[in-house]
């Protein structure tokens, strides 16, 4: 089973990329009970290391610690903020969601994006999506003067206000930051099952700055040099009235076969889809030419990593809340397990071939 108080902790936790020490902070808290050490890149991305004297293939699993958000780009005359945003968003499932600005000494205060009045609109007007230039965070104070003598400035951060909650049916999961914190999750789940079994020189890395390109995907792969290197992330589910892809929520493991900047190793989406089956762990496939994952830069790194993204499907991707399913989190953790205590050298060679 897994403890989803770790994945709440996680979630709620405020980190967009470049301000993520929070978040890794409460990685790294979680995983030392479980890794032989800890080292950081110069980024600020936060690795576990375990098990150098094992034998097999140098294993590195990597999980962004980031999520998508805003920093203050303007404090108005009226009060309140302009945007700019860190990561994608549409405008039209911003408006009039509750945000809430970090203040540099830690401090939280709540506001939510504005939206025009919409009696009397136009319909031509209605049609049409806001552009992102146009939102504004409302604090709900009358000036420049009272944002400020809340600690506000320029270049703080902004996130989603959104808690954690199990849905009416205990497997599905909503929350903010999803991506990628679920995967964060999973990797905390994976060191806790290898404690005292034998398994393969062990990295995790959770990186920073992934939503912006991957930054630091490239600088703890540099650090840690890898043979093996997973990436988990999540993908798109295509489960709902606006959304159809081939992955559900429920459906397993996401095996990804390409996305924009990576197209994965061959023998090892082979390996992986043969490990599912005998070991009954359900799977599916994304199959999409948008988005991408740390892999984007693991696998071009040195002289080529022998690599692939699994991915947790999700509802709701880059919103102020996310569904995810729990089962699918399991399927994960399973998998990963598994092959990190059998991989062998002779495994990783005919994976290779």
């Amino acid at each position: 089973m897994i403890d989803l108080e770790i994945l709440k902790t996680l979630s709620e936790a405020a980190g967009i990329s470049s301000c993520e020490e929070a978040v890794c902070s409460q990685l790294e808290t979680y995983m030392q009970p479980y890794v032989d050490r800890v080292i950081h890149d110069g980024l600020g991305s936060v690795i576990g290391i375990k098990g150098d004297d094992e034998t097999g293939p140098k294993t590195m699993l990597a999980t962004h610690a980031d999520e998508v958000g805003f920093f203050v780009k303007e404090i108005e005359a009226s009060g309140t903020l302009r945007l700019m945003p860190v990561g994608s968003w549409w405008t039209h499932m911003l408006l009039g969601h509750d945000f809430k600005v970090i203040t540099q000494d830690g401090r939280q205060i709540k506001g939510f994006i504005g939206s025009p009045a919409t009696h009397g609109m136009p319909s031509e007007q209605r049609a049409k999506t806001l552009a992102m230039e146009a939102i504004y965070l409302d604090l709900g104070v009358a000036d420049k003067k009272e944002a400020e003598a809340l600690g506000i400035r320029i270049g703080d951060m902004v996130v989603p206000d959104t808690n954690f909650r199990v849905m009416n049916n205990p497997n599905y999961l909503a929350g903010k930051a999803f991506d990628n914190r679920a995967s964060c999750a999973v990797g905390l789940y994976v060191l806790e099952r290898l404690k005292g079994k034998k398994h393969v020189p062990l990295s995790f890395a959770c990186t920073v700055q992934e939503e912006p390109g991957l930054r630091g995907a490239r600088t703890s792969t540099d650090l840690m040099h890898p043979e093996l290197a997973f990436a988990i992330d999540t993908t798109l589910a295509g489960d709902t009235p606006t959304n159809t892809n081939s992955c559900k929520l429920g459906g397993g493991v996401v095996i990804s076969m390409l996305d924009s900047n990576t197209v994965y190793h061959r023998g090892l989406i082979r390996y992986v889809e043969k490990v599912c089956k005998e070991q009954g762990i359900p799977y599916q496939y994304a199959v999409f030419n948008g988005g991408g994952t740390d892999s984007g830069n693991i696998h071009k790194s040195f002289e080529g990593i022998v690599n692939m993204t699994l991915s947790i499907p999700i509802r709701y991707m880059h919103t102020n809340q996310s569904i995810i399913h729990k089962q699918d989190l399991e399927a994960c953790v399973d998998l990963l397990t598994y092959i990190l205590c059998t991989m062998d050298q002779q495994t990783f060679d005919m994976i290779c071939a």
